[in-house]
């Protein structure tokens, strides 16, 4: 090939290179969209280990435990006793509301019907007779084939469980193996050897920081679920299970910028079948409470644990719930702090960027 003059010479074995680097790159490929759910669970247990890594070391330095494997056997043992606990309380109480609602739901739909009951002078008062008289047929209708969705869900639940014991057991292994082969690979003779030390030791305080500070975020917020439906339930003289409702609150805020939201719309849901008062008092305490958490604390907790701007924080959890899901986003975050500490750390050796 002639280019200006200049003859220009590709061998063979440079075609050879090139085609098997795109075939290389193409099975690559193929094989993270096979396999991306199982590399997600990989990634979550891998934020999962190191958040938990300095509690491990804790409990193995103050029982004076040499064995890694057995320090994070009790912290296991000290997490499953808590949340089995928290089971024990929450479910036999939701389980009994769930059932008086089901209970009620016949007299509930009559009473829709009822031109006489509150509910019934509204539905005649703004005409909404027939949207009430085909929301009744559509459900009608589908709880003929409700063995459908049942089963569909019941699925759902199982693959649930089943990642969630993925990560559970890789999560465990990291824990117990990880500080060995981190220790194996410090111990090679490479260059630049201490500028990966740094660099691994930057990541971890990012990884650690952002963990703390979700959980942070939802603590405070199944706090403030807590005490509002405590307050509003006994003014109304209305039950409600506050505690179930409050650890939904708590688990769903682990998730980034819109855990809340859902968990918030699923407390107002079931405060709905209690009472509606109670379901719109709650409904414009969490929409304050969410206003003042975005404005406030949530950026101050971002910027303190885990050193990544809010720009940086939603783009990163957009991009992750499109690529994964809500196990995307609770990804994409720390592997965004992580990819900005690395190209940062780069920039100052190469003395393009000056170090702080």
């Amino acid at each position: 090939m002639k280019d200006n003059g200049h003859e220009v010479t590709i061998s063979n074995r440079t075609i050879v290179r090139v085609l098997v680097l795109l075939l290389v790159a193409f099975l690559l490929l193929r094989l993270f969209i096979k396999a991306h759910h199982i590399i997600e669970l990989v990634f979550l247990s891998f934020i999962f280990a190191i958040a938990l890594n300095p509690t491990v070391s804790r409990i193995s330095k103050w029982l004076r435990i040499k064995s890694r494997g057995i320090a994070t056997g009790i912290a296991y043992v000290v997490v499953i006793a808590v949340l089995g606990y928290i089971l024990i309380l929450v479910t036999p109480s939701l389980a009994k509301q769930t059932i008086d609602y089901a209970k009620n739901l016949p007299s509930n739909i009559s009473s829709l019907q009822n031109p006489h009951s509150e509910a019934g002078k509204l539905i005649k008062k703004y005409h909404l007779t027939g949207q009430v008289a085909n929301i009744q047929q559509y459900a009608r209708n589908h709880t003929t084939n409700l063995h459908i969705p049942v089963i569909s869900t019941a699925s759902r639940i199982g693959d649930f469980l089943e990642s969630i014991l993925i990560v559970f057991v890789l999560t465990f292994m990291m824990l117990a193996e990880g500080p060995r082969w981190m220790n194996g690979y410090l111990r090679l003779n490479f260059k630049r050897r201490d500028w990966h030390i740094t660099l691994a030791q930057k990541m971890t305080r990012i990884v650690s920081g952002y963990i703390n500070g979700q959980i942070l975020i939802a603590l405070i917020g199944a706090t403030v679920t807590f005490v509002s439906l405590a307050i509003v339930s006994s003014i109304l003289n209305v039950e409600v299970n506050a505690l179930a409702l409050t650890v939904i609150i708590f688990f769903t805020g682990l998730i980034p910028l819109f855990g809340h939201i859902i968990g918030g719309v699923t407390v107002v849901l079931a405060c709905l079948f209690v009472s509606w008062p109670l379901a719109l008092i709650m409904a414009i305490i969490l929409v304050v409470y969410l206003q003042i958490e975005n404005i406030t604390f949530q950026p101050y907790i971002q910027a303190k644990y885990n050193e990544i701007t809010p720009l940086l924080v939603f783009i990163s959890a957009l991009i992750g719930i499109a690529a994964g899901g809500l196990f995307g986003a609770f990804i994409a975050i720390p592997l965004a702090g992580c990819i900005k500490v690395a190209v940062e750390e780069y920039l100052t050796q190469r003395k393009i960027l000056t170090s702080n």
